[in-house]
């Protein structure tokens, strides 16, 4: 069975959030989403 990474789950919907806001509010905000996808993959590749 796999372990769940809350971690990756969070950082996952912040993500999602900050592309919503970037096609509601301003497109600058796609910058924190592309921070937050590569957080994330060095999160699942730590393993």
């Amino acid at each position: 069975m796999k372990k769940i990474n809350i971690k990756v789950i969070v950082f996952s919907l912040i993500a999602l959030g900050f592309l919503a806001l970037s096609f509601l509010v301003d497109w600058m905000f796609i910058i924190g989403a592309v921070v937050l996808m590569f957080l994330n993959q060095r999160e699942l590749m730590k393993r």
